[in-house]
């Protein structure tokens, strides 16, 4: 994430939106839906022009005085959506069987980071019959919630990352084709809400973000408090500052302390992965 004037925050319409989903999830799968599931329709085409970039930027900022990269894919909401995986006796994955989602970048609602369900379908069901969550939970198959939360931003089918051979994932929305990049589990959660980390941004008393300075995390995959997920602390420094002059959590915070600068917290939260 580049230091950058605050955009606003996808607002609480966005967690009022997957809140909702949820509740409509958990309802179908109260209800049971036990008439059936209609024969599965032919795929529709694949999701493509979709409200993000297809190249995904890779950004180098520092972490305790060491240069580090990640990916950054731009603003979340900090509230996971569900996300369908197909399973077989519970612990089984159904082979070839894609993930199901119900919403895209653009909509209301939409999260890179996503609240596994298992659907655990029976032992003749035939991979990808099932191509929405709509036709999942009208098939009266049992869906469980689990505690399990991924990182997996959907891109367009021609989407690259800058400076990796990430490989897409072919998933299902509403019956059509849709592409993700798996980031995986490296993000903790408190119930639906993901977790998030600290990343210190710099800026000018004007707003104006401080140009060459990178910005500073202090956490690396692995290591306690970790997250995918970014909180935008705005760093606000004098004129006297130097680009770079801080590289280290600690530093800024003892800086801070020392009366040297002001941080100010945002309501932004970044999908910034760290890859290096």
């Amino acid at each position: 994430m580049e230091p950058s004037s605050p955009p606003s925050r996808k607002g609480r319409s966005n967690v009022l939106f997957a809140i909702v989903a949820i509740a409509l999830l958990l309802v179908g799968i109260g209800a049971g839906y036990v008439l059936g599931r209609p024969a599965a329709p032919a795929p529709l085409g694949p999701v493509n022009s979709l409200a993000r970039a297809s190249a995904i930027p890779r950004v180098d900022g520092w972490f305790r005085n060491a240069s580090v990269s990640y990916l950054d894919f731009g603003p979340q909401a900090n509230v996971a959506v569900p996300i369908l995986v197909f399973f077989q006796a519970s612990s089984t994955p159904v082979a070839g069987q894609r993930n199901i989602i119900d919403t895209i970048p653009g909509q209301p609602g939409y999260n890179d980071f996503w609240r596994v369900f298992k659907v655990l379908a029976p032992s003749g069901y035939v991979a990808n019959t099932i191509r929405s969550m709509a036709d999942a939970v009208a098939s009266g198959y049992t869906i469980q919630m689990t505690d399990t939360v991924v990182n997996c931003p959907v891109v367009n089918p021609n989407a690259t990352v800058g400076g990796s051979a990430a490989t897409l994932v072919s998933g299902w929305y509403r019956n059509r084709d849709v592409s993700y990049i798996d980031e995986g589990t490296r993000s903790p959660v408190d119930g639906w809400v993901v977790v998030d980390a600290p990343i210190y941004a710099f800026f000018h008393a004007d707003g104006t973000p401080f140009a060459g300075q990178r910005n500073v995390i202090d956490a690396l995959p692995g290591s306690p408090g970790y997250s995918d997920l970014w909180h935008v602390m705005k760093v606000v420094v004098d004129t006297s500052y130097v680009a770079n002059s801080l590289k280290d959590a600690r530093s800024i915070l003892a800086a801070r302390d020392a009366g040297q600068l002001t941080i100010d917290p945002t309501m932004i939260y970044v999908n910034c992965p760290v890859v290096s």
